[in-house]
């Protein structure tokens, strides 16, 4: 706006402080959004756990495979890791930490990244099933590839994130 007159009294915060404060606002979102992708791998992880203990091949389940016990560990690995950096950036955020914005992008970063790559190992593992309509694996993969761009993709939150580091 040009030449608007806005009253001290209905200030959010102090002149030329917007942006500041607007990115105060998108770390919330990016932690949301991280969030948002965790609740996709999670439901993948155990749609495909499910899916394994049903589905036979060759006379037995698939979990009985051990290559595929393997991928399901590592999805669940990835997805408490994810978690808990999810977790540190959001207490960093409410503790108003100076760390907060490259917590926020870091946990943005990665959750979005690693749920990502669950969700479409879940699809992997659901053979032809997991591209079906009726299975909701399919879902969550267009899901979770989107917020690896939302608030944010997640190249400006590694250059957020190199610039928190080089100003150290």
């Amino acid at each position: 706006f040009e030449d608007c007159a806005v009253p001290v009294a209905n200030r959010i915060g102090d002149e030329g402080q917007g942006f500041l404060i607007a990115m105060k606002g998108l770390n919330g979102g990016r932690i949301n959004v991280a969030s948002c992708s965790l609740g996709a791998a999670y439901a993948s992880v155990v749609l495909t756990r499910d899916h394994l203990n049903v589905r036979k091949q060759f006379g037995e389940p698939l979990a009985n495979k051990q290559y595929l016990q393997f991928k399901l560990a590592d999805m669940a690995t990835r997805l408490v890791a994810s978690r808990l950096m999810i977790r540190s950036a959001a207490v960093a955020l409410q503790e108003e930490r100076e760390d907060a914005v490259a917590l926020c992008s870091m946990a943005k970063l990665f959750a979005t990244d690693e749920c990502f790559a669950i969700c479409n190992q879940a699809l992997q593992m659901h053979g032809g099933y997991g591209y079906l309509k009726d299975y909701a694996i399919q879902q969550y993969v267009r899901d979770s590839r989107v917020h690896q761009i939302l608030e944010g993709s997640n190249e400006v939150m590694r250059m957020l994130i190199s610039r928190s580091l080089l100003q150290q």
